[in-house]
């Protein structure tokens, strides 16, 4: 939330070394990065780029798949990801830009990761950068982590402990003052702001620790929460509808559902196992289904894997709702798509690996390059995900009695970041964060 506002307020551009997301989205040129630093981009006007996000991690049941300036290099196991972190850093001190607005991640001193930490403490003591905390004091905690950090950082790099915002507080800012002051007095930190929590606005959702009930509409939507669900935020459309949206994990949630929404996912074999083993085969056969993606895959009748992308076999059956197969091959699908369908222009992207393969089952969608999406009886399903923000997915819904009234995916992330910005404007010192910034501005390389 800060760093979106900060890009926008700096005139600066998005980066962060590294995220581990399954929430992703293309570049204009084909390469995927994470989509919150896609949504600071947008925010600012700006096209996503890779050099936004150098690395990306996106876990897997096998492991964590590497994206690196885009563009995927395999499947590592945990140890021999981190082993590789030095060959990393080359790309990520090659992506700053003296434009970059730089996010870390998590703790900036975790002992164990400290020297691993490409998003947070590598930056900071390899290019000399100043540090500014932001505290999480919804979650508590917030002061006992600040002075934690500054205990365990090295005493030659403490002075870039710069200062900290205090985000999401509730309560009269008169008797935060005392642990404000205690805080500055042990560390020479500054406080640069408090930042009031505020439920009259939600943003896109960055993982699944920020996944949450929304809307107070009458029609009742159920998005099913399997392991490895990616991209979920663009249900964030559903914000302006006449839903009731809710993350479910059991199929007695979903009985009084009106649509049951079945997501993507990295893994369809784990996320499909799941489903089966926790019984919601038969709510899913008995109420009106959106499938997106690797929820759409899940609903054929075979998904092959002959080079275990997505699997431990080499072929699994689907849940058989839909007449198609799915061949999964080594080539990633990452890009921008527009198209048409019986429901008007669609657009969107696709981040996915699997092939549809047509039997009976007829395609949905004229792609610029591709055939996809299916409907059936009361199942719609597609690979596109954001297309709740196109016309195609506006009117598309109108047939399960959804009725959704978001503009499209980029008015509405400009939208949510001018808020940002104005509530951060008002609650935080910017002007004495800009001159951090531009003092460290890093020349391009």
């Amino acid at each position: 939330m800060v760093t979106a506002a900060l890009v926008k307020l700096f005139h600066g551009t998005p980066f962060k070394a590294q995220n581990m997301s399954l929430n992703s989205y293309p570049t204009k040129d084909g390469g995927e990065i994470s989509f919150i630093q896609a949504y600071q981009a947008m925010g600012s006007g700006l096209s996503p780029e890779r050099i936004h996000n150098p690395v990306l991690l996106k876990p897997s049941p096998g492991g964590v798949e590497v994206v690196l300036m885009g563009s995927s290099i395999g499947l590592f196991k945990p140890g021999g990801y981190y082993d590789w972190v030095s060959k990393a850093w080359t790309y990520v001190r090659e992506s700053v830009r003296d434009t970059s607005v730089i996010e870390g991640a998590g703790g900036i001193a975790e002992p164990n990761f400290m020297d691993r930490d490409l998003s947070g403490f590598l930056m900071a003591k390899e290019l000399k950068l100043p540090i500014v905390l932001v505290l999480d004091i919804d979650r508590g905690g917030a002061f006992a982590s600040a002075y934690g950090a500054y205990s365990m950082f090295p005493p030659s790099l403490r002075d870039q402990l710069k200062g900290f915002i205090i985000n999401k507080f509730r309560g009269d800012p008169v008797l935060l003052q005392p642990a404000i002051d205690w805080l500055s007095e042990k560390t020479g930190m500054k406080h640069f702001g408090t930042i009031p929590y505020a439920d009259d606005f939600d943003i896109m959702a960055e993982d699944s620790m920020n996944v949450k009930e929304f809307g107070d509409g009458s029609f009742n939507v159920s998005i099913v929460s399997y392991p490895y669900m990616s991209n979920f935020n663009e249900f964030q459309a559903l914000s302006k509808s006449n839903a009731s949206v809710r993350f479910v994990r059991k199929p007695s949630q979903a009985k009084t559902s009106d649509l049951i929404i079945l997501p993507g996912t990295k893994s369809s074999y784990a996320s499909l196992k799941w489903l089966i083993e926790r019984g919601f085969s038969d709510v899913i056969k008995s109420k009106p289904v959106l499938a997106i993606c690797g929820g759409f895959q899940m609903l054929g009748r075979k998904l092959v894997d002959p080079y275990g992308l997505e699997s431990p076999v080499s072929q699994f059956d689907g849940l058989g709702l839909l007449d198609v197969d799915v061949i999964y091959d080594k080539k990633k699908r990452v890009k921008l798509v527009r198209g048409r369908g019986p429901f008007g222009e669609v657009t969107g992207y696709e981040v996915r690996r699997g092939s549809i393969i047509y039997h009976s089952t007829s395609p949905l969608l004229d792609l610029d390059d591709a055939k996809d999406g299916a409907y059936e009886g009361q199942i719609m399903a597609l690979s596109v995900h954001g297309s709740l923000y196109s016309e195609f997915g506006r009117n598309a819904v109108k047939e399960f009695g959804l009725r959704i009234w978001a503009s499209s995916l980029e008015d509405e992330v400009k939208t949510q970041i001018e808020f940002l910005s104005r509530r951060v404007k008002e609650e935080v010192d910017v002007e004495g964060l800009r001159a951090l910034w531009e003092e460290s501005m890093i020349p391009r390389v």
